[in-house]
């Protein structure tokens, strides 16, 4: 499950960008990808927790 988000198109994040679209926004960086690429991140760990957390529950 490496699934790498720095390994993916920005056209991939297409549905990200468009939630947290700013186009008066000039900060210098592309705010747009980063931004997808930091929530599609937080988007994996949450999973893998949500998965070790339903595995704990069963070992106890």
């Amino acid at each position: 499950m490496n699934d790498d988000p720095l390994s993916r198109s920005k056209e991939q994040y297409e549905s990200i960008i468009a939630k947290i679209n700013s186009p008066n926004s000039a900060v210098g960086i592309d705010a747009q990808y980063t931004h997808a690429i930091i929530i599609t991140y937080l988007q994996q760990i949450t999973r893998r927790l949500d998965a070790l957390e339903e595995k704990l529950k069963f070992n106890k």
